[in-house]
């Protein structure tokens, strides 16, 4: 079937598409002069499904990202073996009037050669009512907003998406529904400004762990090298430390503080240790239990010495699996330290009888043999707690260490904001004086919770 060509209205209109395509060539490349810095390139190289580049503020993302949906649009990527078929593709981004009119539009008048547009300009290649960009050799690129409805990024497959800016998890799982037919491709282009949104979990945690669908990319602000120095030092320079961190390195940050700012890795990680070594009556043990299927069920073990300083020395986190498997696991760690834990505390939640069973998951673990003391919720209480246990005592030493092999916690608390607080009421009577240090509060920390004991 023919192509629709867009009529042209004036003599004027087609006079100022003239005038702006050379006035384009006079200040700004198109995409036969792109010169990528070196992020840029890992980008453009990666293989992977789905691709989160991630970065400070003018470091390249959203230049590379609109240069890689043209190299899609023209089949003409140098890494890629592109269908020998017109492509289809989306890009997606905030909003229209600044979003798509202000960033997207502007990238790709510039990027794009003229030649590859249907009619040779934009003006007869973009139809501004339905927001499509059609190329001469048949592709098609539409321009969505965040700002629609959900249902309205159903609809036909498509080759790629590239989400310019963190999108809503919703309008995501929608848009990356439309990839599945032609085994599609989507990138996003994005600064953290959202802080440890579900694209923390979701994308950049598996992506830097070895997923082998997703890849992640991470630019700074600095690693541009078409940026002036001094106007960077300048611009970071006028931001508070959180908003350095997101807007120039691209780091994801907890937006409005993290909770536990003291926390320092090099401080509170310490080398694995022989928890035999700690079996005396100067230590005391704890483990801490938070129970989930879809969301993991995670297990951490805890001595307090004498000088009550925590050191959280093992973990257990794994998703969807059973009470049986669980509780095996748990006996398994206890005989291999040594030493079965004082008190064992859970969610208080764990205690409640569920419908189908009739009995509690404190219940089901009670019967495997793993006793739990259940907690009751307070989290200013926690998390006051918590960061009293990372500052340090007179010695100059940490409150609380955790041993490099509790990988999970170590993430979680270094970059998550943790929620729940547990307190144990039965704790300070427990157990025989002089067993125990005095302190009677203790550190637990568990799958993105607090339990303070």
């Amino acid at each position: 079937m023919a192509r629709k060509e867009r009529k042209i209205t004036s003599l004027q209109d087609v006079m100022k598409e003239m005038s702006d395509n050379l006035s384009k060539l006079a200040y700004a490349p198109d995409i036969n002069s792109y010169r990528p810095h070196e992020k840029q390139k890992k980008f453009h190289k990666s293989q992977k499904k789905v691709r989160l580049y991630i970065g400070g503020n003018r470091s390249g993302k959203t230049t590379g990202g609109i240069v890689e949906d043209i190299r899609w649009l023209t089949r003409k990527h140098p890494d890629y073996k592109l269908p020998d078929r017109p492509i289809a593709g989306r890009i997606v981004c905030v909003d229209f009037s600044y979003g798509i009119a202000q960033i997207i539009i502007p990238q790709l008048k510039q990027w794009i050669p003229p030649s590859q547009l249907r009619g040779g300009s934009w003006f007869s290649a973009y139809d501004a009512g339905l927001k499509i960009l059609n190329f001469e050799n048949g592709s098609t690129v539409e321009l969505m907003s965040y700002e629609q409805d959900v249902e309205k990024f159903a609809g036909t497959s498509r080759d790629f998406i590239h989400y310019d800016e963190e999108p809503p998890k919703a309008i995501y799982d929608e848009c990356q529904a439309r990839l599945i037919d032609r085994k599609g491709r989507s990138w996003i282009t994005m600064t953290p400004v959202e802080g440890m949104t579900w694209i923390y979990d979701t994308l950049y945690m598996p992506g830097i762990t070895g997923s082998k669908q997703i890849d992640v990319v991470e630019v700074d602000m600095a690693e541009n090298p078409y940026l002036d120095k001094e106007q960077i030092k300048e611009y970071l320079g006028s931001l508070d430390e959180d908003s350095r961190k997101a807007r120039g390195q691209g780091k994801f940050v907890q937006m409005g503080g993290l909770v536990y700012k003291k926390f320092k890795f090099e401080t509170h990680v310490i080398d694995v240790i022989d928890p035999k070594e700690f079996i005396g009556n100067n230590y005391a043990w704890y483990m801490s239990l938070d129970h989930g299927f879809n969301n993991p069920t995670a297990v951490l073990w805890h001595i307090v010495d004498q000088d009550n300083r925590v050191i959280t020395f093992d973990e257990h986190y794994e998703s969807e699996q059973t009470i049986d498997y669980h509780a095996e696991v748990i006996k398994t760690r206890d005989k291999m330290h040594g030493r079965i834990p004082y008190l064992k505390i859970c969610d208080p939640a764990l205690g409640q009888r569920q419908a189908v069973t009739g009995t509690s998951i404190q219940t089901e673990y009670a019967m495997r043999g793993i006793g739990l003391v259940l907690g009751n919720n307070d989290m200013l209480t926690g998390v006051a707690k918590v960061n009293q246990y990372l500052d340090f005592a007179s010695d100059g030493k940490p409150n609380w260490l955790i041993t490099a092999n509790c990988e999970d916690r170590v993430a979680r608390i270094e970059q998550r904001e943790p929620m729940i607080a547990v307190h144990h009421p039965r704790f300070p009577q427990m157990p025989p004086s002089g067993s125990v240090p005095s302190k009677v509060t203790q550190i637990c920390i568990c799958s993105g919770e607090v339990k303070i004991i």
